[in-house]
């Protein structure tokens, strides 16, 4: 979620709407030991493992080692406090600068997978759960993520990936070595086919949050099982819920922001945005505040071929987006 300054109360919801224990979109998607699965099942199935599976990798090679080797070369990337980066090697960089990377234990819990209509495009989200290095101190810590995925003949791997945070993570900076991998804060150019209805869906929902609220907005462009993340470690789902989160338009704060990169599945029916956002309110006393954010925001077209999001999360950024 593009980062505003209100404290968003809820219940965590973990099941989202489906219809049956096998559907396509569906936390803990399985099939019954005598049916046959479906394209789109295995595809789910598959993707469900894959996540999953990134524990195992870690534990293998590495928190950043293990970790990038399931990221696309062309990965977009988003670490709290730094610009939105693209590739592996800037990722993998990051994560080797982590001090999550001396935690004993990751793995991650999934709450909810789906997969795009030809099964080569994916989506999850969940929990990220880190266990303490510290043996004699046991502790555990929860973060949360959305990852975006494709799959090639050799399996799937993350295209685009944010974590958000329950508090913010340790200060860093990027390295100058990988400066060049960071995507500039310029507005996405627009594009063509199913990439460009995702890119005008994701101006419009910003131009509707300076017109008429960001909660409102936030509503109208959710999907019916949308979720978004809130704090802490919750999740709000649907329409109303989430609106109603946001509280009344309030026209001493605004939110806007604009999409700098994203990508669609070949099916055209499943897609993400990244972009940047900034917030000008005032605090309690009535001296102004700005913050900067960045986003990841997962689409899926609707029966009525528009466009709503299904997930959005996202964390903070420097205020001249670069370092």
């Amino acid at each position: 979620m593009r980062i505003v300054p209100v404290v968003l109360l809820t219940a965590l919801v973990v099941s989202g709407c489906h219809s049956g224990p096998n559907a396509p979109g569906s936390p803990f998607s399985g099939a019954g030991l005598l049916t046959p699965l479906s394209d789109a099942e295995e595809a789910h199935d598959g993707l469900l493992r894959a996540d999953l599976g990134r524990a195992d990798s870690v534990a293998k090679l590495g928190y950043a080692e293990g970790l990038s080797r399931r990221f696309t070369s062309d990965v977009v990337y988003l670490r709290g406090g730094l610009p939105i980066l693209r590739g592996r090697n800037a990722a993998q960089a990051i994560l080797a600068a982590e001090s999550l990377a001396t935690r004993a234990a990751v793995r991650w819990q999934p709450v909810r997978a789906d997969v795009s209509a030809d099964g080569r495009t994916g989506y999850t989200y969940g929990y990220t759960i880190y266990g303490s290095a510290d043996k004699a101190q046991a502790s555990l810590h929860l973060d949360r993520y959305i990852a975006f995925w494709r799959r090639d003949t050799l399996g799937w791997k993350v295209a685009a990936y944010a974590e958000t945070y329950d508090a913010p993570p340790a200060p860093l900076s990027v390295p100058p070595e990988i400066e060049h991998s960071v995507i500039p804060d310029l507005p996405m150019p627009r594009a063509g086919g199913a990439l460009e209805g995702i890119r005008a869906a994701d101006v419009a929902f910003s131009v509707m949050a300076l017109r008429i609220g960001t909660g409102r907005a936030f509503g109208d462009y959710a999907a019916e099982s949308a979720q978004i993340f809130s704090a802490p470690g919750e999740l709000i789902t649907g329409p109303r819920a989430i609106s109603e989160a946001f509280g009344g338009a309030d026209d001493k704060s605004s939110l806007a922001w604009y999409p700098v990169a994203g990508d669609v599945a070949r099916s055209g029916d499943l897609g993400f945005t990244v972009g940047n956002a900034v917030f000008h309110g005032q605090r309690a006393d009535g001296t102004p505040v700005t913050r900067y954010s960045k986003y990841l925001t997962v689409w899926k077209k609707q029966r009525d071929g528009g466009w709503k999001y299904v997930v959005d999360g996202g964390s903070a950024r420097p205020a001249d987006g670069t370092t």
